[in-house]
């Protein structure tokens, strides 16, 4: 109720703030993933039979490959503080860009329950806008999947051929949940200044 009544840009900056300590997180997490992955210990060591073994942070690797991870404590830590806040950020991100933002400087929806209002007439209502929310819904879902699966066989918690592959359908699933906040970005733009005329 106290939201609603709330100015748009000022609803906007909370929303904002809100979504910080997930992106924090998971900031965290890349980064120590990505320095562990490059920069960690680190040593090779030779079998005799023509291979190259090397220990890391991750575990023994083959020619790249992790051939024996070490799951630890930390891992955990650090593959659930890596898949929990990404979910949240996803979905707070859609939320904030593609359906509060577009409407921040529209006139009539200087008020955060009118942009509510709106939002729910227009995925709702809408055949486009309801197209358009659950084809962003199904593409965060996938983005979600492929991510955490990446990062789970990049641990060597779980075992996935072609992990590049799915980094890949990650990074696009990704993409199409950007290029689908921008068409409801400007579909939503539309319904909302016709929703004025017509009101």
């Amino acid at each position: 109720m106290v939201w609603k009544e709330l100015d748009t840009k000022t609803a906007l900056k909370r929303l904002y703030i809100l979504s910080a300590p997930f992106l924090v997180v998971y900031s965290i997490v890349v980064v120590f993933t990505f320095y562990q992955y490059f920069f960690g210990f680190s040593f090779r060591f030779f079998t005799g039979y023509g291979l190259f073994f090397e220990f890391t942070s991750f575990g023994l690797r083959c020619f790249g490959e992790l051939v024996f991870p070490v799951i630890t404590g930390t891992t955990v830590l650090v593959v659930l503080l890596f898949i929990v806040p990404l979910a949240p950020l996803l979905v707070m991100g859609t939320w904030i860009n593609s359906f509060v933002r577009p409407l921040k400087n529209v006139s009539g929806f200087e008020n955060y329950g009118k942009v509510c209002e709106a939002v729910r007439l227009f995925t709702s209502q809408d055949p486009k806008g309801k197209r358009l929310a659950a084809a962003t819904a199904l593409a965060i879902i996938l983005a979600y999947l492929f991510l955490s699966l990446w990062f789970l066989t990049l641990f060597g918690i779980v075992t996935v051929n072609l992990s590049s592959i799915f980094l890949g359908l990650g990074a696009t699933s990704l993409l199409l949940v950007f290029y689908f906040g921008f068409r409801i970005e400007r579909e939503l733009q539309e319904y909302a200044k016709n929703l004025l005329e017509f009101s």
